[in-house]
């Protein structure tokens, strides 16, 4: 529960830095504080909704999240961004490459896998907080807008999942969200069963964590994945 941390730690910050007699400087950043704490509860309270993925503005087309946007809710674009460069970083020191290929042609990754300088037959984004950076150098694409932590209901994985397997046929494809760890996880595995290449998700699952390490399905993801299993 990243976002509600970071509520919680910009409210603190911002009761230890009031007081009556402060200074205009002072008294911006109480008010930067408690916008911030503001922004990252209502993005908290949609997460365990599960909805409201339009509020940051990302073209569903193009893969861009407008200015407005970066400006309006840069309390909350700036550290995603530090926090999943660094994350990124941290994890390519410790052999997880910013994109890993789980099957001939099928690729989880995350949100920096154009690090890798490859054009893709298609992209299937998991990411609401992030550009697309492989709009570029795809020939399909195909945004699935979800919050950090969450999955995509079980229509839209299958409609992610028919996509994929068009395209494959194609060339490569891509699945990404922030890490490639999650999000990504869930719409490939599912992906992996549409294709053909294996008979349920969690075999699919057991195959993908063998190629790419620290891949990760939580209670909401799996539970998704049984509703999209049971109803395709």
């Amino acid at each position: 529960m990243k976002y509600a941390f970071m509520s919680t730690l910009c409210l603190g910050g911002a009761y230890r830095q009031y007081a009556e007699d402060a200074s205009i400087i002072e008294w911006t950043i109480f008010a930067l504080l408690v916008y911030s704490s503001a922004l990252h509860a209502l993005i908290t309270s949609l997460f365990l909704l599960r909805r409201g993925e339009w509020l940051l503005g990302k073209d569903g087309n193009t893969g861009v999240v407008p200015l407005w946007s970066l400006i309006l809710f840069f309390a909350f674009h700036l550290p995603t961004y530090l926090y999943t460069w660094v994350h990124t970083e941290h994890s390519k020191r410790n052999g997880v490459p910013v994109a890993s290929e789980v099957a001939p042609g099928w690729w989880i990754g995350g949100r920096f896998s154009n690090e890798l300088g490859k054009t893709w037959a298609a992209v299937i984004d998991l990411t609401v907080e992030f550009p697309e950076s492989c709009r570029d150098v795809t020939d399909e694409y195909m945004l699935v807008a979800c919050w950090d932590g969450v999955p995509p209901a079980p229509r839209d994985i299958e409609r992610a999942a028919r996509f994929a397997a068009s395209a494959a046929v194609r060339g490569d494809v891509l699945v990404h969200c922030a890490h490639g760890r999650g999000r990504s996880t869930c719409v490939m595995v599912a992906c992996l069963v549409r294709a053909g290449l294996f008979p349920t998700w969690r075999d699919a699952f057991e195959a993908c964590a063998k190629r790419r390490k620290g891949i990760k399905l939580n209670q909401k993801m799996r539970n998704a994945l049984d509703a999209w299993e049971k109803g395709r």
